[in-house]
Order: structure tokens, then sequence, then C-alpha cells
């Protein structure tokens, strides 16, 4: 009798230990899959051309509905490295033609909308459909302010003048870099990029501060008169 209670505890042991692998093991991979960008021909986005939504891509979508257009993830083009998703639709009105976004642009999803990041330019785009083609539109500035509510908008010309100071708190201590010339930041990063005191978010011209600190926009071997660094520092009040 005791015998077979000792078989059935350990038995119910395995079936914990095994259900919270699988649990943690599922969740460790999708925090993987999250943080290094969709893979080569999955399908991320479906857009709606009656409602003239966007959503998450669904195990439910179908790649032949003549509502629905699917885009699927095929990397960056090796040429010039734009963004590239082959279109998937059952309408024949639209031109199965690859949508090219940006160079090394990060698509991402806000309510019904798809937004688009270029990290080269530190821009933002909306991704729309024309009824033929889907074309960007650069956001302004307001545009940025209203999609990133959390975050204080820091201009290019006003760090360009040479001198800029702002202060943080711990309740308004995120800030954004605004492109508002025409400078290309190709291999240009943003440093301490991962400190203590400041740390990159989700996008290359967004960052969190934690501590007063000063900032650089730089290529890797630094300051050039070619490529210049870009100087600014962010205090206490």
């Amino acid at each position: 009798m005791k015998k077979r209670y000792i078989l059935w505890f350990f038995a119910c042991i395995a079936v914990i230990i095994f259900t919270l692998d699988v649990f943690f093991g599922s969740t460790t991979a999708t925090k993987t899959s999250t943080l290094n960008g969709p893979r080569i021909g999955q399908k991320l986005w479906t857009y709606n051309m009656n409602k003239y939504e966007w959503r998450n891509h669904t195990d439910r979508d179908e790649d032949d509905a003549k509502g629905d257009i699917i885009l699927q993830y095929q990397g960056p083009e090796l040429n010039n490295g734009i963004t590239s998703y082959k279109l998937l639709t059952g309408n024949f009105q639209v031109p199965k033609e690859d949508v090219w976004v940006g160079e090394g642009s990060q698509e991402f999803l806000v309510g019904k909308k798809l937004y688009s990041y270029f990290p080269k330019t530190f821009e933002y785009y909306e991704v729309l459909f024309n009824g033929v083609k889907f074309i960007t539109k650069q956001l302004s500035q307001e545009d940025i302010s209203d999609l990133f509510k959390d975050y204080r908008i820091i201009k290019l010309s006003e760090i360009q003048k040479g001198g800029y100071t702002t202060t943080f708190t711990n309740k308004n201590n995120k800030f954004l870099i605004l492109n508002d010339g025409d400078k290309d930041f190709y291999k240009y990063y943003i440093v301490p990029n991962d400190s203590k005191k400041m740390q990159i978010n989700k996008f290359s011209n967004q960052f969190e501060i934690n501590d007063a600190v000063d900032i650089k926009i730089q290529r890797l071997e630094g300051c050039t008169k070619t490529y210049p660094c870009y100087e600014f520092s962010i205090k206490e009040p």
C-alpha cells in the first residue's frame, strides 16, 4: 500500500516538472524569437481592404482571401538592405509584387495601423495601401508625439548647435531623437547604449535615463571630420 502511494507521489512530481519545463521552455523560445526579430518566411501582418485595418497575422487568415492581404517576411534585400515582404492575396486586382519598406526597417503595429521605423535616418513612417500597392508616409513631429506619448522629443537641430542640455525625472525619463534635417545615421549609434545610467529602448533613437549622463551619437571609429559626433547632456533638475 505504501509503495503504491510512494509511486503515485513521484509520478505527480514528474508530471509537475514536465509541465513547468514545457511552460518555461515555451516562454523562453517566444522571448528569443521576439528578440531575434522575424524569421524568413514568417507571415506577420494582415491588412483588411474592406475595413482599412491592419492586424497581427493568425492561423485563421487565409493566403487566398479576397478581402485580406498578408505580408510574409523575406528579410533585407542583399543589394540595398531594404526590408521586403512577399504579398499573399486572393484578390486578382492587387498585383502580387514584393513589398519594399525601408533600409533595415522595423515594422510594428499600434492599434489597427502599421508603422515602420527607419534606423538609418531616425525616422518613422506609416505603411498605407493606396488601392493597388503599399506605400509609406513619413510621420511628422506631431504624429510621433501622439504615437509615443511617454517620450520627450529632442531635435537633432538642437543638438547640432552644441551645448544642448535638458533634465529628467523618475516619471519623465524617456527620450526620442528626432531627425529634423537630412542627416544619415548609417553605422551611427547612441552611447552609452547599455549602462546603469542609460539604456536604448526598442528603437535605436529611443532611450531611457536612470542617472545624469553625457551622451554621444557617433560611429564606431569615433568623432571625425567626415562623420562628426553629436553630444548633449541630460541632468537632474
